[in-house]
């Protein structure tokens, strides 16, 4: 790592690309720092030759394998590396509960402008992580807060927390290849974010993963498009809840959704209005309706194929194909 932030750092001040050629490179945290490789100035471009770059974390450094840090920082771009963050060997990212992101500075690759607890300031923005594959996060595999984030078409592996998550907004997520072979909190996820697109995305949870949620957006935040994702659950593998659509004024339209056991639907959450769930195909599902908001702005319903699927309305403004209802 200490070569690698040399060549970043030598960049001219506009700003250049670092190319790692293959082999795999054993990433060390820096003295003082949130990372092994550092980003800390703008129109950066960090790359590889595919899965033949391998950063792979050392043993017991417990940080970030890439961190992107600095307040304004923007227009980076991490894309053809395969990143281990090697959570197995990295078993203490904990972190006070108390100050802000300082339990999730344990990432694959991370972008936040400042440290835990930090001061107010510019947000990093135009932030992209592409063709890369993030495997083993000890927190989260991917997570970048600011404006103007992507990850797309990605391979994401096992996270303890989410394997790929946008804060603030706007943002995407596109693409990605979700691949749950262990313990893992979300697959995709948004936190204190709005304006994200969440689309066309595979989470393919294997009969020996364990998740809790497919796709979440968060309570209290506007704006999610959901679309043309694929969710599935294999027999022997747990998800507690294929997508919890927390947020107001989502859009839920063209997912596949498929559990795998009749008996045992696979639950999915709507719990706020002003959200259109449409055209999706869902087997073996558990429908959910329960809007905490309170609001009882709209919940429109229509044209999806419930196959071995029902739906439990608990509370709400839901307008359905079957008839227009209200409960309070």
């Amino acid at each position: 790592q200490a070569i690698i932030n040399r060549a970043i750092a030598s960049l001219p001040e506009v700003g250049g690309a670092v190319m790692l050629l293959e082999g795999n490179y054993d990433i060390r945290r820096e003295e003082g720092k949130l990372g092994g490789i550092l980003i800390e100035r703008s129109n950066v471009t960090l790359t590889g030759v595919g899965a033949a770059t391998k950063l792979i974390q050392a043993p017991n450094q417990n940080t970030n394998v890439i961190r992107i840090i600095g307040e304004g920082v923007s227009h980076v771009t991490i894309r053809d590396l395969y990143v281990d963050a090697n959570r197995d060997a990295n078993p203490d990212g904990e972190g006070d509960p108390d100050v802000s992101h300082a339990r999730f500075e344990f990432c694959g690759i991370k972008a936040y402008r400042t440290l835990p607890g930090g001061p107010s300031g510019q947000d990093c923005s135009h932030i992209t992580v592409m063709n890369c594959q993030v495997m083993n996060a000890r927190r989260l595999g991917i997570m970048l807060e600011g404006v103007h984030m992507r990850v797309q078409d990605n391979i994401i592996g096992n996270a303890t927390s989410d394997a790929v998550e946008i804060l603030t907004g706007p943002g995407e997520i596109r693409g990605n290849y979700m691949e749950i072979t262990g313990r893992t909190h979300v697959a995709i996820g948004t936190d204190r974010a709005e304006n994200i697109i969440i689309s066309n995305n595979i989470v393919h949870v294997k009969e020996v993963g364990d998740a809790d949620i497919g796709i979440r957006v968060w309570a209290g935040y506007r704006r999610h498009l959901v679309t043309n994702n694929v969710i599935t659950l294999e027999k022997g593998g747990r998800l507690g809840t294929a997508m919890d659509i927390r947020g107001t004024g989502a859009v839920v339209s063209g997912n596949y959704v498929t559990g795998p056991d009749p008996e045992s639907p696979l639950p999915l959450w709507i719990s706020g209005g002003n959200t259109i769930f449409t055209e999706n195909i869902l087997e073996n599902v558990a429908v959910v309706v329960d809007d905490k908001t309170e609001l009882y702005k709209r919940i429109l319903m229509r044209d999806n194929i419930f196959e071995n699927t029902e739906l439990e309305f608990v509370k709400g403004n839901l307008v359905s194909e079957v008839a227009p209802f209200i409960q309070r």
